[in-house]
């Protein structure tokens, strides 16, 4: 393997290769191969992919040096297996397979439909992010003080791979924010959009910043939900959280 196909751990479920060209990013279908010097055609970074597992997505880079390709085979490959299902039912109806049917009347055969690339991915807090995030989280009713560029690239700065938001097509759907102080982990601002909610983009931003959190040693995170927050509550406790014996206190010192 050439020295810049070798891949370093960013942090959980994204990988980047030595060159930075590659990234390759953990999403809901599968891995991602993503290529900073290639664009799609909304601009953003040419995604191939989806992929089974890691393996497959390394073994996709030498192939992808040598220029693009599709975005994704996720759309044929759908595509055949449902004109392959429909062939079993023909057959097991005692009729003729449907493409068959389609070739004897004449008609031409749709082309499968071009992936959208608008695959859902998992990253980390970009320091461009912020407008975007504070959009979705007074659409859900967070409110509260701290949320400011600033404050927001300290927060990453100081819990790399733990300060996540979930994206489609370049558009923020999701957030959690993980932090850990040595002792205990903490998780703020868990928020999905309307839009693109009971998809699992919670539980996968959750599970991630759980999953980073394991990675550093932390044996115990503590999360804060408001009494009239029912489904956040259901949410967490679906998880295995449960509410501890001690109250939350609070105070606002002053803050720059």
């Amino acid at each position: 393997m050439a020295d810049e196909e070798k891949l370093n751990r960013e942090r959980a479920g994204t990988y980047r290769t030595t060159d930075s060209r590659f990234t390759i990013e953990q999403s809901a279908t599968g891995w991602l191969l993503l290529d900073s010097e290639q664009t799609n055609e909304l601009g953003l970074p040419l995604a191939r992919g989806p992929f089974a597992t890691l393996d497959e997505a390394r073994g996709a880079i030498g192939a992808a040096r040598s220029g693009p390709r599709p975005i994704s085979d996720l759309g044929e490959r759908r595509a055949a297996k449902q004109a392959s299902a429909k062939d079993a039912t023909a057959r097991a109806s005692g009729g003729a397979p449907e493409r068959a049917k389609g070739a004897r009347a004449g008609k031409a055969r749709k082309a499968p439909p071009r992936p959208t690339g608008r695959e859902m991915v998992i990253r980390e807090l970009r320091t461009v992010d912020g407008d975007a995030l504070r959009a979705l989280w007074r659409s859900v009713g967070f409110n509260s003080i701290g949320d400011d560029d600033r404050s927001l690239a300290r927060l990453a700065r100081r819990n790399p791979g733990l300060v996540l938001v979930a994206t489609e097509g370049g558009r923020i759907v999701g957030s959690a924010l993980g932090a850990w102080d040595g002792r205990r982990g903490w998780i703020y601002h868990v928020a999905t959009a309307e839009s693109h909610r009971r998809r699992g983009v919670a539980s996968r931003l959750v599970g991630q910043v759980e999953a980073g959190l394991s990675d550093l040693g932390c044996p115990k995170v503590n999360v804060m939900v408001r009494d009239e927050n029912e489904g956040a509550s259901e949410f967490w406790a679906a998880r295995g959280y449960a509410i501890g014996p001690a109250r939350q206190l609070s105070r606002e010192l002053g803050w720059a």
